[in-house]
């Protein structure tokens, strides 16, 4: 498997997928823990067994615990 392209773009990493993989495949490529982050694919919160396609826009962003 390649790893995903990754790019800094401001303060956020932009991600491109080289490859159909699984929200959960891409989080273990990038080293993540899964209970650490959400993705949103094409703007929209996905779970961690939804597909990816290639070149698909892809955010990660770290889930927030507040009291």
């Amino acid at each position: 498997m390649s790893r995903p392209e990754a790019k800094h773009v401001g303060g956020l990493m932009k991600i491109i997928s080289n490859q159909r993989q699984t929200v959960a495949d891409l989080l273990q490529e990038m080293g993540l823990e899964q209970e650490f982050f959400a993705v949103l694919v094409d703007g929209k919160k996905a779970n961690l067994n939804e597909e990816i396609d290639k070149d698909t826009k892809i955010i990660v962003l770290p889930k927030i615990k507040g009291g």
